[in-house]
C-alpha cells in the first residue's frame, strides 16, 4: 500500500506539473498578467517536491511494518522514501557548502562604498554585478565594471541590485533553486527556471525604475550584457542574470511600458500549495 501512494504521488506530480504548463498564463506583461504568473510558475516548481517530501515522511512515518487499511506494508516503499529524503538533504547540503565557499572567498575582498552603497569589489575586468548571499546578501562589482559605466549608468546598475535585496531575491531563490533541482526529471523544468529568473529580474527593474529613469536602466542593461555572460548560482542575484535576447527584450519592454509589478506570493499562493500535505492525513490509517 506505501509503494502505491509512492507512485500515486509520481503521477500526480508528473500530471500537476504538465497540467500546470498546458494552463500558464499568457506571457503579456499586464500586472494582473505578471502576478499570476510568479504565483503560477512557484507553485509549479514548489508542489511537486512538497507533495514527494510529504508522501516520503508519512510513509517513514507509518514505518516498514504493519497493515494499511485493508493491505500489508512492504520494505521497498520505506527504501525509496530514505533515497528521496537523503537526496533532498544532499542537495541542500551542497548548495549550502558552495554558498558558505563562495562568502568565503568574497569576504577576502575589502568591503568599500560606491554611490552609498556598500560593497566588495573584484579585480576582474568583466562587466558583473550582483547580490550574493541568502537573507542578507553582499554586493558585488567587478573593477571592469566600475571602469566601464559612467555615474549615471553605474547607479541605475546598483539601484536594481538593490531591488533584489529588498525583495531577498537570493534567499528565496536559494530555495527555489533546490526544488529546480530534484525535479530536473520533470516535463519543461528548465523552462519553468528560466521563466522565474525573467519575472525576478523585472521585478529588480520595476524597483530600480522608482528610483531612476527607466530609459536609463534600459541602456545600462543593453550596455552590460554586450559582455560575454557569466554563469550564476541560485544564490546570486546578478544584473545581466537573464540576457538571451528573447528575455532581455520582455525586460525592455517590461520598462518601457512603466510596469511596476511587486510580485507577492502572498496567502492565495500559501493556499494553493495546501493540497501537498494530504500525504500526512493518511498516517491514522496505518495500523
Amino acid at each position: 500500500m506505501h509503494l502505491l501512494m509512492i507512485l500515486m504521488a509520481l503521477a500526480i506530480a508528473l500530471g500537476f506539473r504538465q497540467g500546470n504548463l498546458n494552463g500558464q498564463p499568457s506571457p503579456g506583461l499586464s500586472l494582473s498578467n505578471l502576478e499570476q504568473r510568479w504565483r503560477s510558475q512557484i507553485v509549479a516548481l514548489v508542489a511537486p517536491v512538497l507533495l514527494l517530501l510529504t508522501t516520503a515522511i508519512a510513509v517513514l512515518s507509518m514505518g516498514a511494518q504493519g497493515q494499511m487499511v485493508w493491505q500489508g506494508t512492504g520494505l521497498a516503499s520505506y527504501v525509496i522514501s530514505w533515497l528521496f529524503l537523503l537526496t533532498a538533504l544532499g542537495c541542500l547540503l551542497h548548495q549550502g557548502l558552495k554558498l558558505r565557499r563562495t562568502l568565503a572567498q568574497l569576504r577576502q575582498h575589502p568591503k568599500t562604498e560606491v554611490l552609498g552603497y556598500p560593497c566588495r569589489i573584484l579585480d576582474d575586468t568583466a562587466l558583473f554585478s550582483a547580490q550574493v548571499g541568502g537573507w542578507n546578501p553582499e554586493l558585488t562589482i567587478t573593477q571592469g565594471l566600475l571602469d566601464h559605466l559612467d555615474g549615471d549608468r553605474l547607479a541605475a546598475v546598483l539601484a536594481h541590485e538593490e531591488g533584489h535585496r529588498v525583495y531577498r531575491d537570493t534567499f528565496w531563490f536559494f530555495w527555489l533553486g533546490i526544488c529546480y533541482r530534484l525535479t530536473l526529471w520533470l516535463p519543461q523544468s528548465d523552462l519553468l527556471w528560466q521563466d522565474l529568473l525573467l519575472l525576478r529580474e523585472i521585478r529588480a527593474d520595476a524597483w530600480a525604475a522608482q528610483q531612476i529613469d527607466e530609459l536609463l536602466l534600459a541602456e545600462s542593461l543593453l550596455d552590460v550584457v554586450r559582455a560575454p555572460l557569466r554563469s550564476t548560482a541560485s544564490f546570486e542575484a546578478a544584473f545581466s542574470c537573464t540576457a538571451p535576447p528573447s528575455r532581455l527584450e520582455q525586460r525592455i519592454e517590461a520598462l518601457l511600458c512603466g510596469t511596476h509589478p511587486g510580485l507577492r506570493f502572498g496567502w492565495q499562493g500559501v493556499l494553493q500549495l495546501a493540497w501537498v500535505l494530504l500525504p500526512l492525513t493518511i498516517i491514522p490509517f496505518h495500523h
